[in-house]
């Protein structure tokens, strides 16, 4: 065989076993707040629900789920089951219909945090399994038609990387960045009830995390051309 033939063929292979990394890491290392939750697993996955007093704090799981809240076909986990509403909570519509308790509305597949009383927020917690580049994106939207006040943050092991507020319904504010992530960090989303009580502020998330293709298609490239190397040695 030619060394043309054998440098076409390395090529190739190069490029396909490239594609192939990407593919593979693309589809099984993203996640998603929202399609990932669940109300029996606490932790679930890489994903937490929690709590802790003020941003940044100490944090707690949350003690008890729920699979009606309020009656409703709403699932969740509550931080505090002795208050009358469990807040801070996290809650999410798993049905296919909206959901409306009082002044607030969950749209289908809604995901949603309150924080409580006393300085507590309620903490949606991923954990990175493997290190890399992430891109993270996150949007906050006020759910009540009174009107939202609450605060919000994105964090990085328990240091801001975002803080903003949510005043009114929906007036969402947004954050997208990458972050180069160890196995082992956190990303929190977190919200708390704007300084001014715990009341109509339920606060809609949805929130990506999704790795830079770029790595795994070096990883991917770096290896076909070691290969190709060793291949058109032997020749």
């Amino acid at each position: 065989m030619t060394t043309s033939k054998n440098l076409t063929i390395a090529s190739i292979f190069t490029a396909l076993l490239a594609f192939a990394v990407l593919a593979r890491s693309s589809a099984a290392q993203s996640y998603n707040a929202a399609t990932d939750f669940s109300a029996v697993n606490n932790p679930n996955g890489a994903w937490s629900y929690g709590w802790s007093y003020g941003v940044g704090s100490t944090f707690s799981l949350d003690p008890v789920n729920t699979n009606s809240w309020f009656g409703s076909g709403l699932s969740g986990w509550l931080g505090d089951p002795g208050n009358n509403d469990g807040r801070p909570f996290i809650l999410h519509n798993g049905t296919a219909n909206p959901i409306t308790i009082a002044n607030t509305t969950y749209q289908p597949g809604q995901l949603a945090e309150e924080g409580g009383e006393s300085n507590r927020v309620s903490i949606i917690r991923w954990t990175a399994s493997s290190s890399g580049t992430f891109t993270l994106a996150a949007t906050f939207s006020g759910l009540s038609s009174v009107g939202d006040s609450s605060d919000v943050h994105v964090l990085h092991n328990g240091t801001s990387i975002f803080n903003s507020t949510v005043f009114g319904s929906p007036s969402p504010t947004s954050y997208s960045g990458t972050q180069s992530i160890l196995a082992g960090d956190t990303i929190d989303f977190v919200v708390g009830n704007g300084g001014n009580g715990a009341f109509e502020d339920t606060t809609g998330l949805s929130a990506t995390i999704v790795p830079e293709p770029g790595s795994f298609g070096l990883v991917g490239m770096g290896l076909g051309c070691l290969l190709s190397f060793r291949f058109l040695k032997r020749k």
